[in-house]
């Protein structure tokens, strides 16, 4: 299961949403946002989200429904990535330059959405190689 690349980076797609959803820093920055539901579940969606990264691991047996849920994954990362920078462009707290220099802890909260979609995006590519080599074994045969 670990050998293959692709289960890695579920793991790290997993852990930077984690991260994120149980992290005090982000919701920080959502909680001046003019609708108070926002914050609660853009963080509910980062926890289910990186629960459900960490169940696509074990769904290895089954590369086409894997390759579907990554999928569905990348919807969700997406859909969340949305709410969560809309929050912190209606509350104001999206920008990451200020007059001392840059804010590095909003640019990490900020990233982490796009480093989970970029880990998701490099697993599902991983899984359409492994169907596409058992694809060419099965022509062999």
């Amino acid at each position: 299961m670990i050998q293959r690349i692709q289960s890695l980076y579920l793991l790290l797609a997993g852990l930077a949403l984690l991260g994120l959803g149980l992290a005090p820093g982000p919701w920080q920055l959502l909680e001046t946002a003019p609708y108070a539901w926002i914050g609660p579940l853009a963080r509910g969606l980062a926890v289910v989200l990186a629960v459900a990264s960490g169940v696509l691991i074990f769904q290895y047996r089954q590369l086409e429904r894997q390759r579907m849920l990554v999928v569905f994954e990348q919807v969700g990362v997406l859909l969340f990535a949305l709410l969560y920078l809309g929050g912190l462009y209606l509350g104001g707290s999206l920008g990451v330059r200020t007059a001392d220099g840059i804010l590095w802890d909003r640019v990490l909260w900020i990233g982490l959405p796009v480093l989970a979609y970029l880990l998701l995006w490099l697993a599902r590519r991983g899984i359409e190689r492994d169907i596409a080599l058992i694809r060419s074994m099965d022509r062999l045969r």
